[in-house]
């Protein structure tokens, strides 16, 4: 997160997505940090979850991300 701020400092228009480190828990936080998404790998499909829990999963992020843009 600090990365984002340092980047965001002189360069406030720039588009970034963060793609490491991003779980269900901090989603909301980057997109307050000035993201404009949030990629998800092992937070999503990690630990050999079945289809059913990746998509529970997913909408715990897509519901992260709607409450701080709301």
């Amino acid at each position: 997160m600090k990365a984002i701020k340092a980047i965001h400092g002189p360069l406030p228009q720039a588009p970034l997505m963060p793609t490491g480190g991003v779980n269900v828990d901090n989603a909301g936080e980057w997109i307050q940090l000035g993201c404009v998404a949030v990629g998800a790998g092992g937070a999503l499909t990690g630990g050999g979850k079945t289809a059913a829990e990746i998509t529970e999963t997913a909408k715990k992020f897509i519901a992260a991300v709607k409450a701080v843009r709301a």
